[in-house]
């Protein structure tokens, strides 16, 4: 799991997990990892799993698909992507993601590596017993608990999960 000299590699369920929102959220690799360059996140859910609009304040974030089918919405225009597909979000750009297909990997790559997306995805989950997905939630997140979560963390909420067919 591990190199010399900073360097290492992780194998396919390894790193730090989180359950966040009904989704398991592995980092590969963290600001701290990486002088504060970037963080790279995996995340996978079930079939129609999405994160609500929202935008960041100093974070560009990149979307990689790994494996599935995935939705991105950057703005006002959404796309399915395949895998192999790729979208960015510059700072400052409404975006969200659904995972549509049950095999849906989805890596963030998320510039700079720091605190803010690390510790926000932190305050809003729980650390992973294992790299599984987590047991449904029981209703809907309360938006306005996370709101005050992502605004300490430099993001804005601006709307609900695209649910399935939007």
């Amino acid at each position: 799991m591990t190199a010399g000299s900073g360097s290492y590699w992780l194998g396919p369920d390894d790193g730090e997990a989180m359950w966040v929102l009904g989704g398991l959220y592995t980092w590969k690799a963290l600001g701290a990892q990486t002088g504060g360059e970037y963080s790279l996140c995996e995340v996978r859910g079930p079939a129609g799993f999405a994160a609500p609009l929202h935008s960041h304040d100093r974070e560009n974030e990149g979307f990689f698909v790994a494996s599935g089918e995935v939705t991105l919405i950057l703005g006002d225009e959404d796309t399915r992507l395949l895998e192999g597909g790729f979208g960015f979000a510059p700072a400052g750009v409404a975006h969200t993601f659904r995972l549509d297909s049950p095999d849906a990997r989805l890596l963030l790559l998320i510039t700079p590596g720091a605190k803010g997306h690390e510790g926000m995805f932190a305050e809003m989950g729980e650390p992973a017993t294992d790299h599984v997905l987590p047991a449904p939630p029981d209703g809907p997140p309360d938006f306005a608990g996370l709101g005050a979560i992502a605004a300490k963390h430099g993001t804005t909420i601006l709307g609900p999960p695209p649910s399935a067919g939007s």
